[in-house]
């Protein structure tokens, strides 16, 4: 059974908390993160893709149908939840996959989630990075300079001597004067992973881990690696690939 990613907009934690208590126990989806925020969530999506969203109607600032049109897929499954009945009848002509009304039962979560996944059920998708056209662009050294970073082809990102530099699959280098953090917003977390401050790779090009350092396949250089109380996605990865003797 495949698992569907998603995330949760609400601008009330309360109400996340409530979403997060009855899905924990749900095999075929994974709630990757939550926004009480839409501004942060639309940042998110635009470089992390997600299978679908559970969306309150009433936002921060503004409201869910004027959110949707703003993301890359405006027709992205959504369950939508609201503590408002009007809303209903919008939500259901607008192809939402499911309305619901808080407080919202366990029940009629589940059947959303059991149709949600009716739905993805027999698509076939290439969720590699190669499969992605991606990229983004940086500031070059020159003034006015943009540089055309793709994502299948970046092998690790570091900075140093006061510059990022971004080293490709094919060994060429590119600099520029960008903060690491505007780099990482950048990079999906499922395939970009920060292994310590300001060094984070593609885990497309992951060899192994011994002694601390990260092996790349592409290239003799490893990577230090640092704490794994700061760096736990890191090290979940880690454990995933690690094989049972």
């Amino acid at each position: 059974m495949r698992t569907l990613t998603a995330i949760v907009i609400d601008d009330q934690q309360l109400a996340i908390d409530h979403i997060l208590e009855l899905t924990k126990e749900i095999d075929y989806v994974e709630i990757v993160a939550t926004f009480t925020d839409e501004k942060l969530a639309r940042s998110f999506i635009q470089v992390n893709p997600v299978d679908f969203i559970i969306l309150d109607v009433e936002l921060k600032h503004t409201n869910a149908f004027r959110f949707l049109r703003t993301l890359p897929d405006p027709k992205i499954p959504t369950i939508l939840y609201t503590g408002h009945q009007q809303y209903e009848d919008q939500g259901y002509e607008r192809d939402m996959v499911d309305v619901l009304l808080k407080p919202v039962s366990e029940s009629r979560l589940m059947a959303a989630l059991r149709r949600m996944h009716k739905d993805f059920s027999g698509k076939t998708v290439d969720d590699s990075l190669a499969a992605h056209e991606h990229y983004f662009q940086i500031k070059g050294p020159v003034r006015a300079e943009r540089q055309m970073v793709r994502l299948k082809e970046l092998v690790y990102v570091a900075s140093e001597g006061g510059k990022i530099i971004i080293h490709l699959v094919d060994g060429q280098k590119l600099v520029s004067a960008v903060s690491f953090k505007a780099v990482m917003s950048k990079l999906p977390r499922k395939w970009f992973k920060q292994c310590y401050q300001n060094i984070a790779f593609n885990v497309n090009f992951y060899a192994g881990y011994r002694e601390k350092q990260v092996l790349l396949t592409v290239t003799d250089k490893t990577l230090p690696t640092g704490g794994k109380d700061r760096y736990t996605d890191f090290y979940a990865f880690v454990d995933s690939n690690l094989l049972e003797g």
